[in-house]
């Protein structure tokens, strides 16, 4: 199951946690837990959201316990707790203790928030909280290749976000979420026409609505700065084509959390592709020496296309084009798109080596992998 709402969903990672801190402010009610008027709750959300994406995660569970205690019934610091575990195992994979973990913790907070939508005067919070509790927890099975397991919550989500559209003139977070639809419900059945039939039944979109509606939120919101950067520069690289654009908005979250693995293999990515070595080199100089398998397969594939594209090294390249496959094996869907490279890559020197047959068959083990035409195009 691929559609349009769906991949919509799916590709707001990491959004769902950075708007806690609204969903927090707009409970009235006596008999709930109220952020509204307590900033000092709201400072300890943002410090916990802060080091839980530049990777110090002690700092950010050191926040996350204070809420925890101070608020044990409200499902925000079920979710700070579960997107602490996101990062800290990224990429999180079915089968890992720690996956196992965070859905429960995003299915506690659902819960949580479901006691919520029953009183009126708290019903805005527990809307906001169901739907990403659920969307959260339909991300890491999409990008896990198994999207069939969020079946049931689609339309339950798919209802919520629209509410988000009544809310977007309060609350100026909202023109992320909106934007985001407003984009996607009409690109993705442009590039997969496929799925025209299924939008008929689904409000319109308009593209670039999306697109300034995504601006507004990255001049205009606080907590939502970071997301509204990333899905930026996400569509300028697959549905826009645009490099340069998507590498500003990326260079700017780069900036801000040097140590987010996610971050800088986007970056590098990006730079790499578009000749730029000189800056590709520095950002991997500056790369803390991360022992896990994703952070080497991150430098893996740039080491093999700065030895293929600027120091002219086949033999060196190639090495590092097939590391890079197989340590993007271990991570299934979720690593595809340096899957794509490394192929790519291969497929390349193959054809400088006159082994057309072994360049086909690489070229076409990439576009399995990716619709990114910056790497298919290489």
């Amino acid at each position: 199951m691929d559609g349009p709402f769906y991949f919509y969903l799916c590709s707001m990672r990491r959004l769902f946690s950075v708007l806690i801190c609204f969903g927090l402010s707009w409970t009235s009610a006596k008999s709930q837990v109220s952020y509204l008027d307590r900033p000092d709750l709201l400072e300890h959300v943002e410090n916990c959201l802060d080091h839980t994406y530049g990777f110090s995660f002690t700092k950010a569970k050191r926040q996350q316990l204070i809420l925890a205690n101070l608020t044990p019934e409200h499902p925000a610091p079920f979710f700070l707790d579960a997107l602490i575990i996101y990062w800290k195992h990224y990429p999180l994979t079915p089968g890992k203790k720690e996956s196992e973990q965070f859905l429960a913790l995003m299915e506690k907070c659902v819960q949580m928030a479901e006691a919520y939508t029953e009183n009126d005067h708290t019903q805005l919070e527990g809307v906001f909280f169901d739907l990403f509790g659920r969307a959260f927890q339909a991300m890491f099975w999409a990008d896990n290749g198994k999207p069939i397991k969020v079946v049931p919550d689609l339309g339950t989500m798919y209802q919520n976000t629209l509410e988000g559209f009544k809310l977007k003139e309060n609350f100026a977070e909202f023109y992320f979420s909106t934007g985001l639809y407003n984009y996607y419900i009409e690109a993705y059945p442009e590039a997969r026409p496929i799925y025209k039939p299924l939008v008929s039944f689904m409000q319109e979109g308009d593209k670039q609505l999306g697109l300034d509606q995504l601006k507004y939120a990255i001049d205009h919101t606080v907590y939502l700065k970071v997301e509204s950067l990333l899905f930026m520069s996400l569509i300028q690289l697959n549905y826009e084509d645009n490099l340069s654009s998507a590498l500003y908005y990326i260079s700017r979250l780069n900036h801000k959390y040097p140590q987010n693995i996610y971050y800088q293999g986007l970056l590098l990515t990006i730079l790499l592709h578009q000749g730029k070595f000189a800056e590709a080199r520095k950002v991997l100089e500056a790369i803390s020496p991360q022992e896990d398998d994703y952070s080497a397969m991150v430098r893996t594939m740039s080491k093999a296309l700065l030895s293929e594209k600027y120091l002219r090294n086949d033999l060196h390249a190639k090495k590092g084009y097939l590391e890079t496959v197989e340590l993007a094996k271990s991570f299934g869907p979720i690593a595809d798109m340096y899957k794509a490279i490394g192929y790519m890559g291969l497929s390349r020197i193959s054809e400088r080596e006159e082994l057309q047959h072994l360049a086909k068959k690489y070229a076409r083990m990439a576009s399995k992998h990716t619709v990114y035409s910056f790497i298919l195009d290489e």
